[in-house]
């Protein structure tokens, strides 16, 4: 315990790096992975097929081999971006991928007599997607959304494998000077739940916001 207590500002500094580094995947692999599933939806197969071949492959491979060629392999072709710079880099990459899929189903889902509807108003493409679909893609993506970022939460331990000193490389470093393996595993397990728990807390809070608001939204 005396050891634990002695690494607590090392687990506070390293759970603000995964809480950080976190944030800002989960916005960027959100925005770009949603504007791309719109972009697709609007362009069609010109879009539409190296989406599907940029997410076959971020989606096939593992997140350490992401990681090992962002660390390893761009220095080699002259882009250094260090240890941090490499995670963000490898699990936007991931993200984006996921996230194309999850908001191109989510417009997939979207009645097509909607669209129909809303030009027979005079509403332009822009204007629907901005004030009718969007809202509604939101909410029947946010459970898929929020599933796939509670995961991203503990993926982000593979980060320590290529020199981030976030919450799994300080356990492990914990552990090589502790006689309680037990105890520092199942405080860094505490870390990760609290945060994959505020996340899932906040997806229901704001899934009752939407369900209020613009009701189901799916094919009828």
């Amino acid at each position: 315990m005396d050891v634990l207590i002695a690494q607590l500002p090392r687990f506070a500094a390293a759970a603000w790096l995964t809480l950080w580094m976190f944030a800002l995947v989960t916005v960027l692999s959100t925005v770009i992975g949603a504007g791309l599933a719109v972009l697709s939806e609007a362009a069609g197969k010109w879009v539409a097929a190296p989406l599907a071949l940029f997410g076959w492959i971020f989606r096939g491979l593992p997140e350490l081999v992401v990681l090992l060629a962002c660390y390893l392999a761009l220095p080699a072709v002259g882009l250094d971006l260090g240890a941090v710079g490499s995670a963000i880099l490898g699990f936007t990459l991931i993200g984006i991928a996921y996230q194309v899929e999850i908001f191109r189903a989510g417009l997939a889902s979207i009645d097509r007599r909607l669209f129909e509807a809303t030009r027979a108003l005079g509403m332009g493409w822009s204007l629907t997607m901005r004030r009718i679909v969007l809202p509604q893609v939101v909410r029947i993506v946010l459970p898929a959304w929020a599933t796939f970022a509670a995961g991203n939460v503990k993926a982000f331990a593979v980060a320590s494998a290529i020199a981030v000193t976030e919450i799994m490389a300080v356990t492990r470093q914990t552990i090589a000077i502790s006689d309680q393996p037990f105890l520092v595993i199942l405080f860094a397990a505490g870390i990760y739940a609290a945060m994959a728990s505020v996340l899932m807390i906040f997806e229901a809070f704001v899934s009752r916001r939407f369900a209020g608001r613009y009701g189901s939204g799916t094919r009828g």
